[in-house]
């Protein structure tokens, strides 16, 4: 029961977080600056490299979530809760990969259709991440590995592979 429970859990998530995040809001943006008739020039370099970014996004949510299936969590809820720290792959470079992944599809979203209010979405989304990292996902994952997890933010950057750790 309670793994039917952990799977039901992962669709809700899946379907209110990153298809909200990265679809219906998008979608919702994207028809309101047509109805206020906001268009600026679409060029195709913006349009290719958006399409690079929105594809890269998606290969790196694919593999950070075939990693966290593999290593015992078996979903990629946040609300089920992990039973190993992962340090490997894309989790080495920084500790929080599935945000770049949102973060690389609403970036190419943005280029792909010169789009001022998803530049705006990418603003809040940021900020929302931002927000959710510190004061809920790393606190809790801090509860629950201790100094296995502490240790993990001494020698891995939260943001950037380029940045300082802690």
């Amino acid at each position: 029961m309670k793994k039917l429970l952990g799977r039901i859990d992962t669709l809700i998530y899946l379907i209110v977080g990153p298809f909200g995040v990265l679809y219906v809001f998008p979608r919702y943006l994207l028809q309101l600056e047509q109805q206020l008739g906001v268009e600026l020039p679409r060029l195709a370099i913006l349009k290719y490299a958006g399409v690079a970014l929105m594809n890269l996004g998606g290969l790196l949510a694919i593999v950070c979530a075939l990693m966290m299936y593999r290593h015992g969590k078996e979903t990629v809820s946040p609300f089920v809760g992990p039973k190993t720290l992962l340090r490997s792959g894309p989790y080495a470079w920084v500790r929080h990969p599935m945000m770049w992944s949102g973060t690389f599809v609403l970036v190419g979203l943005m280029l792909v259709y010169s789009s001022p209010l998803m530049a705006l979405w990418l603003a809040i989304w940021s900020r929302f991440a931002a927000v959710y990292i510190a004061r809920y996902e790393e606190p809790y994952l801090e509860s629950v590995f201790g100094e296995q997890y502490r240790d993990y933010c001494r020698h891995t950057p939260r943001w950037f592979p380029w940045g300082t750790a802690e």
